[in-house]
């Protein structure tokens, strides 16, 4: 078996070898971060040993050490690089992208506004999924918060938005009838509602009387949202109103008419006969035509009467001739005003006199008859005109005469004046 031959090397090469110089390998330096948005703060660090180390960042600006920081505070793209004891060598470029965003300070809810965007070093610039295009972009505001993407930068801005504020009646602007109010916020989560009408919280318009309803709507805004508020009045109008008409507007007749203690029968919102004797009491009592029609005088003035006053104090009835109705008095006030006529030909006795007897029911053409002197009494009749009309007696409505009956016993005063 043959043996390997050696060769041998000769002592002068192998001298020259370990005198050669080593070959200088690059350094290794770790860089934090290669992408960011500005301001981008970068770590670096060199992992080789020298006795010195010098950073050049590639914006101008310079550090030292085996380890440093530095915060590129401007948007572009930076090669920096790193000086060791003999040797210089650049590092994976950094890129720090600045974006701007300019947007109006307030618009109204749906309008059309132009943002503009500005990014360094140029990247695309979007916003919610939309592209600015030559830093423009054209949007439909429904919102107040905005948020624009270029790359890892992301700016939010704010437009203190106006919501729309939409206000209207629902219901007949008639007395009596169903009114309220229909506020509606666009959005609705730009704030919360307050509807004040004359003054108080609430969405019912008062229609009781004639007259005009102030309405205010204000929202209590929400953040980034602005305050809106609106102003309404309405006119509650009079209705005319006469025999056989029917509705709300005449049920809120005879509620008023009670309010004021004129007897009212419950028509059940139908302007019927005995209705219309009620009007006619008022008319007579505040010195209006006596026509029984319910104009806008009448509800005028029916929204700003009073109560009637009793002539004389305690419990009695009083009969005002020159005006044709009927008080009964309690504690010296009105508790009930009825319509009456009096003897045609002025004979109706004058005076204090008392009740001396009663009959339940019919007393010849008499309906629950109260008599107070020889054949006077107070006492239901079919016609009961605006006007003297009786043979002395005082007439009053039918319906009327089985409660007032009840209300004036024996020996009840009744007071008859001119």
């Amino acid at each position: 078996m043959e043996r390997p031959v050696r060769r041998l090397v000769p002592a002068a090469a192998l001298a020259a070898f370990a005198l050669a110089p080593p070959a200088h390998a690059a350094c290794d330096a770790t860089v934090s971060a290669v992408r960011g948005a500005a301001p981008l703060r970068v770590a670096f660090r060199a992992h080789c040993t020298s006795a010195a180390y010098r950073w050049d960042f590639g914006d101008g600006t310079a550090g030292e050490g085996q380890a440093a920081t530095h915060t590129y505070r401007s948007g572009g793209r930076f090669v920096p690089a790193l000086a060791t004891d003999d040797r210089i060598q650049k590092l994976p470029p950094v890129t720090s992208v600045a974006l701007q965003l300019f947007a109006p300070r307030k618009a109204d809810y749906g309008e059309r506004v132009t943002l503009r965007a500005h990014a360094v070093p140029q990247v695309p610039v979007r916003l919610g999924g939309r592209r600015f295009h030559d830093g423009r972009l054209t949007i439909t505001v429904t919102q107040p918060f905005l948020t624009a993407v270029a790359g890892p930068a992301v700016v939010r801005r704010s437009i203190v938005v106006k919501p729309r504020l939409d206000v209207r009646l629902d219901g007949a602007a008639t007395v009596g009838s169903q009114l309220r109010v229909v506020a509606v916020l666009r959005p609705a989560h730009a704030g919360k509602l307050d509807v004040l009408v004359d003054g108080r919280p609430s969405s019912r318009i008062d229609t009781d009387a004639v007259g005009t309803a102030r309405i205010v709507v204000v929202s209590k805004a929400r953040a980034s949202w602005a305050p809106v508020w609106k102003i309404v009045r309405t006119r509650i109008a009079a209705p005319h109103l006469a025999l056989g008409a029917r509705g709300p507007s005449v049920a809120a007749l005879a509620q008023r008419l009670a309010e004021l203690h004129y007897a009212v029968r419950d028509t059940g919102g139908v302007f019927d006969s005995d209705l219309v004797k009620s009007v006619v009491a008022f008319q007579k009592v505040n010195g209006l035509d006596r026509t029984g029609v319910v104009t806008p005088q009448v509800w005028e003035r029916l929204a700003k009467a009073g109560i009637p006053h009793a002539r004389y104090p305690g419990d009695h009835v009083e009969v005002d001739k020159s005006r044709q109705v009927l008080f009964l008095v309690r504690d010296g006030r009105v508790a009930l005003v009825s319509d009456a006529s009096t003897g045609a030909t002025g004979n109706t006795p004058l005076g204090l006199w008392h009740v001396y007897s009663k009959v339940p029911g019919w007393s010849w053409v008499l309906w629950y008859p109260s008599y107070f002197l020889r054949g006077f009494a107070i006492h239901g009749y079919p016609d009961v005109p605006p006007y003297p009309a009786s043979h002395g007696c005082v007439r009053i409505p039918m319906w009327l005469a089985p409660r007032l009956y009840g209300q004036i016993p024996v020996g009840s005063a009744i007071y008859i004046y001119g």
